[in-house]
């Protein structure tokens, strides 16, 4: 049994712990300095630096806190002596003293200091001895005895009391929302340990947010709007994102993003190698596979080819010796959809595999674990990096985790200190029954985390995608709101969601991810588990809206290059699909109107989201609805009025004039909704509004340090 102490593993008496070793991260001779420090600081002014009423309060304070500095406590103690176990305390090791003999030689300093001090004192008056006198032959004795502190004060075998595990939320500054993703990483944490950053929106933007976690608080990274996917470079100096269909990196220190290379379709989560190379997956119709580039920049190159519906690699992330990585696979071939873990090499096409009971994304930490998810828990399991192969049973870290089974994503990041940060689940949704005045009137039976709701065409049914906790997929159900009964409609493992009702009410068009990235589908409202394809191409499909003359479905489909675009699907014949609103710019969120001849939809042609009308025969007319922004756009049925969700949650009521060409009137607030707004319908004479809410998590990502100590010994 070795008697050092490993990094990941916290032992050692917790008041005099250095922050490298609250954390769990590995030792030198430099932690030894902030141990002593705390020691001398104890002699000097009778209080321990960091002492909290409990061991996990320490633990936070010695990461986080200053101590009262001495000359408060003791306003006779010499600067230099101050100023000695101020630096001795730093937080950062790197600001603590070079060598144990920089160390020695100002210790040797402060006592020339003090004695001539002591002597002209002690001459004036004897008898009151100031607490740092009677410190000083405590102090040289330390000096002397200095050499010896990076071993002595190791925990010995068998003699180490280990430091608890801390759990912590990181609190959202006011504004700022968390918007989780399906297929994108939104939060990461540096291999240090020390830094989270993670996407936030505020005012309808989206940026990356950074917050070191031995501080309160949280600032953004300039430059970086439209981020997604944030991760680290191996220093933890640099943060690369994606945005603009470009990978880019920025110093966390500051200054402005600088481009490594296209990337029109990433997705997932990048990895940052030892090696100075940064792996990516590019998924989407040209060319799709598993990618390597120079984090300096350049042209990237190919090293696994994905073909789409028949195989899917992502998730691609570095061992440490920064050649080797590992990914997930899932073939469709035969039918199947499970995922492997798979190793490949910068230096060989070829791939290996080593499981495949690990259905999430994973990370690799030097302590000689694999983390990753598995049916909304994280969990640990030890890895033979040599050998790439498992060797031991998961250890369960937390429960409550964001899990999406589709792509396999699980919302963590893993440093190599020690400390996971992870992202919470979403809580459960609440669906309820408003006036126009936006006073509840009654609830409705949909329990759990509802995405969607749509009412019937006849207002008696409601469909709406309600989401697996474990799963982290969705399925399809039926809610008769006269009997209050709810029936499942789809039985598959993928996620279905986006329910849009047949203008007759008999069929209901969604998406699937069931074999691959979403496409289009269609069921019998009365046939559950009966369900066919509709449409099957390259990118992501989401339904939207089906025409009143049952004619055609509108759908968006999302394209890094285009963003969202707007096509109409015919739904009679072998007709292709056309577009109607296809352009760099956002375009998403159609519905018809009752007449079928306009489609009001959102755009961010003027910058931000709003609300706009255009006319189905594809003429090239604009006519805007809201100021101020605008989602989530709705027709009452006669035509006379437009509703949709304001920037300030509010739902607006826009009128309309009955003519050949619409004529939106100014836009009134009727009510302001709380928390976060998931979906809303609105009764035929828009009296009534069916509101699919959640209460909004100001603190949605969770911290857990010091995790190895879960680990069985």
């Amino acid at each position: 049994v070795s008697g050092g102490t490993e990094p990941g593993l916290v032992m050692g008496t917790i008041g005099y712990m250095s922050p490298e070793q609250a954390l769990g991260k590995a030792l030198d001779f430099r932690s030894d300095q902030f141990s002593f420090g705390s020691i001398v600081y104890e002699m000097a002014t009778g209080r321990r630096a960091f002492s909290r009423g409990s061991g996990p309060e320490t633990l936070t304070a010695i990461i986080r806190d200053e101590p009262e500095p001495i000359g408060s406590l003791a306003p006779l103690t010499p600067t230099p002596l101050r100023w000695l176990v101020e630096r001795c305390l730093a937080k950062n090791r790197d600001d603590r003293y070079a060598s144990t003999r920089d160390l020695a030689r100002d210790l040797a300093t402060v006592r020339d200091r003090i004695g001539e001090t002591s002597a002209g004192v002690a001459a004036v008056a004897p008898a009151a001895r100031p607490a740092w006198q009677r410190v000083l032959p405590w102090l040289l004795a330390a000096g002397l005895a200095i050499a010896l502190a990076y071993r002595l004060a190791r925990p010995q075998p068998n003699s180490a009391v280990a430091a608890p595990v801390i759990r912590f939320s990181v609190v959202l500054p006011d504004g700022v929302d968390f918007e989780y993703g399906e297929i994108e990483g939104q939060s990461s944490l540096s291999p240090d340990g020390r830094k989270l950053v993670f996407v936030g929106g505020a005012a309808g933007r989206r940026r990356l947010y950074l917050r070191s976690l031995d501080s309160l608080e949280t600032s953004s990274l300039e430059g970086t709007e439209g981020a997604v996917s944030p991760f680290w470079s191996p220093d933890s100096r640099s943060v690369g994102f994606f945005a603009d269909g470009k990978l880019q990196r920025k110093e966390a220190s500051g200054g402005p993003p600088q481009p490594i290379c296209d990337a029109p379709f990433l997705e997932t989560l990048p990895s940052w190698g030892s090696a100075g190379q940064i792996l990516f997956a590019q998924i989407g119709p040209e060319k799709p596979g598993i990618y390597a580039v120079s984090s300096s920049g350049g042209p990237p190159r190919r090293l696994i080819y994905s073909g789409g519906s028949e195989s899917f690699g992502v998730w691609p992330h570095f061992l440490p010796d920064g050649k080797r990585f590992l990914y997930l696979n899932r073939d469709f071939a035969g039918g199947s959809r499970l995922w492997n873990l798979r190793a490949g090499s910068l230096d060989s096409n070829k791939t290996t595999k080593i499981s495949d009971t690990i259905p999430s994304r994973i990370e690799y930490v030097r302590s000689g674990y694999l983390v990753f998810g598995r049916l909304g828990a994280l969990l640990a399991q030890p890895f033979d990096v040599t050998n790439l192969r498992l060797t031991g049973d998961p250890v369960t870290l937390a429960e409550h985790v964001y899990y999406f089974n589709g792509p396999a994503m699980t919302g963590f990041s893993a440093s190599q200190a020690g400390v996971v940060s992870y992202e919470k689940l979403a809580p459960p949704s609440r669906v309820a029954w408003l006036d126009r005045g936006g006073r509840e009137l009654e609830t409705i039976g949909l329990d759990g985390i509802v995405a969607s709701v749509r009412l019937s065409p006849d207002g008696r049914m409601v469909a709406a995608a309600i989401r697996d906790e474990k799963l982290g997929t969705s399925d399809l159900w039926l809610y008769d709101l006269s009997r209050r009964l709810a029936s499942r409609l789809t039985l598959d493992e993928g996620d279905e969601q986006a329910p849009v009702w047949s203008a007759d009410g008999k069929r209901i068009f969604f998406r699937s991810d069931r074999a691959g990235p979403p496409d289009l589908f269609e069921i019998p409202a009365t046939s559950p588990g009966q369900e066919t394809v509709l449409l099957r191409r390259a990118g992501v499909q989401h339904s939207e809206d089906a025409s009143p003359d049952g004619r055609f479905l509108c759908f968006t489909e999302w394209s890094r290059r285009t963003n969202g675009d707007i096509w109409l699907l015919p739904l009679s014949g072998k007709s292709e699909p056309v577009p109607l609103a296809r352009t760099p710019l956002y375009e998403a969120g159609a519905r018809f109107s009752p007449d079928g001849r306009w489609i009001a939809y959102v755009s961010n042609e003027s910058g931000a989201r709003e609300i706009y009308l255009r006319p189905v025969d594809g003429g090239g007319e604009r006519i805007r609805v809201s100021s101020g922004g605008g989602d989530k756009v709705r027709w009452r049925r006669d035509g006379k009025e437009l509703f949709y969700l304001s920037g300030k949650g509010e739902i607006m009521a826009v009128p309309l004039d009955s003519g050949a060409r619409p004529a939106p009137g100014a836009p009134v607030p009727l009510f302001r909704l709380e928390g976060e707004v998931r979906d809303y319908d609105v009764a035929a004479d828009g009296q009534r509004f069916l509101v699919d809410t959640a209460p909004l998590d100001p603190a949605p990502i969770s911290v857990l340090a010091n995790w190895p100590a879960l680990l069985p010994k």
